[in-house]
């Protein structure tokens, strides 16, 4: 079955028993696609919309409510200043005073179109604006001059007509050549933007307090629920749309549409529903071809204003919806299906007129709301809700009344009846001026059958009843029109006039979830639905709708849930800081943690954050065993081998006192691999005398000997260290750090002659260019050396140690001054 499916911005899709798919917009959005038709402002706002773009023939219409006499409520033209050869084309709308005021320039000069003075719209109520521009000529009306006064002598012609329209229509004609708007700026609806740096000369009021609805240019409704910059502002009207919801529930329940006033609301069912709280489905009749229902109205309608509405369902091409007729017969208002589409045909007093609604056809055999809307001469005919191609206005003629004769209303066919255009198929749901005809024989808001024919309950279709198909083919009915198709997987072949029947893949079902259609007997493609991808539609994809909503206890939980993620966060970032603060206070350079009076304050002491000992040590230590977490300081092992030295003395060492420029460091550096400077050395005993050199060969071979290299030379006799300490491991992977430093500061106190090499600095170097060593060599050879004799020799032995500290140059120019101020103090 054929189905036509309707997309909106903002409604769902409804289905009953028609096989049209509609759109059934949610409150406050009643558009023709469900747009928002409402606007508020508030005293200092503007709402920015796209550029309007009007015709040569072009019509404007805007509804507002307020109750302040001056404000803007539409302003399109430049926004920055114009250079001398630009066109000022532009067009505002204003009120002053209370009193409309239509301000348009087609480029070459201003046309300033303003009602009476005594025309006062702030009144809390809604009023309507029109604006029409044939090239040349503007229109600009009120309300659209219903309450003018018109007299005319019905049947006699237009010249008999007379009306008044100076209080609610104002004419005028735009200056020079130009005979169009050429705006290609955007719409200013309820105010204009003053942060720009444009003044805007034109405009007297820059804002507008109330509420704005149903903004038209040429049959395009603008969605005003979504403006492209705003401000003070916002969707649908609050003044009135408070009126249309009672706690919570819309007023007219959720099939009628709520109009609102100031303080104050009316409901209209949509179509195909009735009752007092729209909860009636309106029920469906058929019509045979040869049908009618004559009405009678017990008041008269309007001689101004006509509007019907009815939902029709037909495959006849010309039939006759609905007739009204004047008492003399020369005046009449005919709805029609011509040709397939809608069309009136009308007599006001001045001649045969008709309006045409082209490219939608009525005859397609689905339901469709046709809709006819009079105003004086204008007619407008709307189908399915109208906007765009589906709605069109036309104004001939200058008669504006028809009184119609209240006894003669026809339904379904002309009258009298000339030519049978008897409507064929059925409707439902028919209003006249906001009545409703029954089509029972109950009377009902004024109005009664005076007589009906050929109607039945019902739009049923028996066509595959009243037609047969030859096997393998089966009748499928497309409502009062059937069709022979294939039976499912099979596909038509022509031969000729001859169709058949010929088995394809798709009768295995091969599309899971699509719908398979057969190209040939052995090739398909699916057609995949929503949600589902794949050559076979095999996939399934996740969908996420607009409409899906969560509950309040669904948000709780998801923020409960957010919350927790946030803190479990924050402790995992805490914990993470006191491990490592934890580290750093527990590491090889502190004290351990239930040791925590014993940290080392001393500031020959340093703590690093490192591994190894520096740059040049790249062979001397265990990498590995420097990475392990080792509890004890460097204080803490000294303190733990000074116990046990006073415990357990070691054993006396013979050797020659010697003054060493040692400096114990905790913990030792690791040694460099290349030779330190020879001033930090002992010099060759070349250059000292005999005692002296002897004494600095043993301290140079006895420093050798290091723990932590292994031995390069030899060992001087009598000088050897026990061969326990030549054979020790090399490897600390096995110890504990603190009891190597416990041996090393044990060795160094026993033997101050073998110290760490690492604990030999150069602070600094005095002089230079000295054929002599270093201080060391001095102390062991030139001070030790003269100590033999007598002290009767002390002079003459201070006497040769200055010669001999001024023969060594002026890097002991210090040390000589210091011995000549040690003998004058003497003297």
């Amino acid at each position: 079955m054929r189905r036509v499916i309707q997309k909106s911005k903002d409604g769902i899709f409804v289905k009953g028993e028609m096989e049209i798919l509609r759109c059934q917009c949610p409150a406050q959005f009643e558009g023709p696609e469900c747009q928002q038709n409402k606007r508020s402002f508030h005293s200092n706002g503007y709402a920015w919309f796209p550029p309007m773009m009007p015709c040569f023939e072009s019509h404007v219409s805007l509804e507002f409510i307020t109750d302040v006499a001056d404000g803007l409520l539409l302003y399109s033209g430049p926004l920055a200043q114009l250079q001398a050869w630009d066109h000022e084309d532009f067009m505002a709308i204003e009120i002053i005073d209370g009193t409309p005021t239509l301000k348009i320039n087609h480029g070459s000069g201003t046309v300033v179109l303003q009602l009476p003075g005594n025309v006062n719209v702030a009144d809390r109520r809604w009023h309507r604006l029109d604006v029409r521009s044939n090239s040349k000529e503007v229109r600009f009306t009120l309300d659209r001059c219903s309450g003018a006064a018109v007299m005319e002598m019905e049947g006699l012609g237009s010249w008999l007509t007379t009306e008044d329209h100076s209080s609610c229509e104002v004419t005028g004609v735009t200056p020079n050549n130009d005979r169009h708007l050429n705006m290609s700026q955007l719409l200013q609806l309820g105010g204009v933007n003053e942060d720009i740096p444009y003044i805007y000369p034109q405009l007297q009021h820059k804002h507008f307090t109330g509420c704005i609805r149903n903004f038209i240019v040429d049959s395009k409704l603008y969605d005003l629920g979504s403006p492209a910059d705003s401000q003070s502002s916002s969707p649908g009207c609050l003044t009135t749309d408070s009126s249309c919801v009672n706690m919570g529930y819309p007023s007219c329940g959720h099939r009628g549409r709520c109009h609102g006033e100031w303080g104050s609301f009316s409901c209209q069912c949509v179509p195909g529903y009735a009752g007092h709280h729209c909860e009636e489905e309106a029920p469906e009749y058929s019509f045979d071809g040869h049908s009618h229902v004559h009405y009678q109205l017990v008041s008269p309608l309007p001689a101004r204003r006509t509007w019907v509405q009815v939902l029709v369902r037909t495959r006849k091409h010309s039939s006759t919806i609905l007739n009204l007729i004047s008492k003399e017969l020369s005046e009449y208002i005919r709805l029609e299906i011509f040709q397939g589409l809608l069309c009136v045909f009308y007599n006001l007093g001045d001649g045969d007129y008709n309006l045409t609604l082209p490219t939608y056809r009525l005859d397609n055999g689905e339901w469709h709301e046709v809709f006819l809307d009079r105003h004086d001469n204008e007619m407008l005919l709307r189908l399915d809700g109208g906007g765009g191609q589906r709605e069109v206005t036309g104004s001939r003629g200058r008669s504006r009344e028809i009184i119609i004769d209240p006894t003669v209303v026809m339904l379904g066919n002309t009258f009298p009846s000339g030519i049978n255009k008897s409507f064929q198929g059925c409707m439902r749901d028919v209003r006249l001026n906001g009545r409703y005809m029954p089509l029972d024989s109950q009377p009902r808001d004024g109005v009664s059958q005076v007589s009906i024919q050929g109607l039945s309950p019902g739009c049923s279709s028996d066509s595959c009843k009243r037609n047969q198909c030859s096997p393998p083919f089966t009748c499928v009915d497309l409502w009062r029109v059937h069709e022979c198709r294939c039976p499912p997987g099979h596909m038509v072949r022509v031969n000729g006039t001859r169709k058949s029947c010929v088995y394809t893949l798709c009768a295995t079902r091969p599309c899971h979830r699509g719908t398979c259609v057969a190209q040939s007997p052995s090739k398909f493609t699916c057609h995949c639905p929503e949600g589902h991808r794949g050559r076979h539609c095999e996939t399934t994809l996740a969908i996420y709708r607009e409409d899906v909503g969560l509950s309040f206890s669904s948000l709780f939980a998801i923020c409960i849930c957010f919350m927790a993620l946030l803190v479990l966060l924050l402790g995992i970032f805490l914990y993470t800081r006191w491990r490592s603060y934890k580290g750093l206070k527990e590491g090889v350079y502190h004290v351990s943690a239930h040791h925590d009076g014993w940290e080392d304050i001393r500031e020959n002491v340093l703590n690093y954050d490192e591994e190894g000992g520096g740059e040049e040590d790249q062979n001397a230590y265990d990498m590995a065993e420097l990475q392990k977490s080792l509890q004890p300081s460097p204080a803490q092992s000294v303190q733990y081998c000074r116990s046990r030295a006073l415990h357990h003395p070691p054993p006396p060492l013979h050797h020659h006192h010697h003054h060493h420029h040692l400096l114990h460091q905790a913990p030792p550096a690791p040694p460099a691999t290349h030779p330190l400077d020879p001033l930090s050395r002992t010099s060759s005993s070349t250059t000292l005398p005999p005692s002296a050199a002897s004494t600095s060969s043993t301290a140079t071979t006895t420093a050798s000997l290091r723990r932590d290299v292994p031995p390069t030379r030899l060992p001087a006799q009598g000088q050897a260290r026990p061969t326990q300490l030549a054979r020790r491991s090399l490897s600390f992977s096995s110890q504990d750090l603190a009891r190597y430093l416990c041996e090393i500061i044990r060795d160094a106190d026993q033997h101050p002659d073998t110290g760490p090499f690492d604990s030999l600095q150069v602070f600094s170097t005095e002089g230079g260019g000295s054929p002599a060593g270093s201080l060391s060599s001095f102390s062991s050879a030139g001070l030790d050396g003269g100590s033999g004799g007598d002290g009767g020799g002390g002079g003459m032995e201070d006497g040769r140690r200055e010669e001999t500290l001024g023969e060594w140059g002026p890097r002991f120019e210090k040390l000589r001054a210091l011995y000549e101020r040690a003998e004058a103090s003497d003297l």
